[in-house]
């Protein structure tokens, strides 16, 4: 099955117009609370409290239900079904497992990089008369690489995970493994999708942030289709 960009990007496009002032409401609505948040954060005493990191987890936890809610509507889309505002708040009964899932694709994302970075410590701590020369010597080049691409081909084989927690609610390790499965052998078409949906983002950022209105919905809407489309294939 061929992953074809502009296929995926139009056809997102064409999904979510239908509902662009849901989207733009929805887009709002989580950056203004991110906003607020971040004031009341500021304005927290300076001296660290039970309080004050209470509150500072639960504003965290509060916004990736949110975005897990977001998720749900994509898929919803996608999938041609009703969509409303109060679907984003629908997905705070995964947030647990969602919170472990991350927790371990995290992890793994370490384990994948560990190698390379032992080297790179390595390499340091055998040449400290003179850091500033090594840093850009072939070794440490090799040793960033070594680092910087097995934690990036694991990132896109698992990238689904919040995906199958949302859209079938299974296990947090079964939805790791599924994400591994349904993106074997698309990992190269994958990274250049996620490449192309960021740079769609970052242009977006020019026009004052407006942009983000749309580019960010587009983006989570154009991978449910991705993930719907590679869980239809497999």
């Amino acid at each position: 099955m061929e992953l074809s960009k502009k296929e995926i990007i139009i056809s997102s496009w064409n999904i979510m117009k239908g509902h662009l002032a849901l989207m733009a409401a929805i887009v709002l609505f989580i950056f203004t609370l991110n906003i607020l948040f971040s004031i009341v954060q500021e304005n927290l005493p300076g001296d660290t409290t039970h309080q004050s990191i209470l509150f500072i987890i639960a504003a965290y936890l509060f916004i990736m239900g949110l975005n897990l809610g977001l998720l749900r509507i994509c898929l919803n889309m996608v999938n041609n079904n009703e969509v409303d505002f109060p679907m984003l708040f629908s997905s705070f009964h995964i947030l647990i497992p969602y919170v472990f899932a991350s927790l371990l694709y995290l992890a793994a994302l370490l384990l994948a990089a560990s190698p390379g970075l032992l080297l790179l410590i390595t390499l340091v701590s055998v040449d400290l008369e003179n850091p500033s020369s090594f840093l850009g010597s072939m070794p440490s080049i090799l040793s960033i690489i070594i680092m910087i691409v097995p934690a990036m081909y694991l990132s896109v084989r698992l990238q689904f995970y919040e995906y199958f927690l949302i859209d079938e609610e299974c296990g947090v390790i079964d939805a790791i493994k599924k994400s591994a499965d349904i993106s074997k052998g698309y990992v190269l078409e994958l990274f250049i999708l996620g490449a192309v949906l960021s740079l769609i983002i970052l242009i977006s950022i020019i026009p004052m942030g407006l942009g983000l209105i749309f580019s960010i919905p587009l983006s989570a809407v154009a991978t449910s289709y991705i993930y719907l489309k590679l869980k239809n294939n497999h």
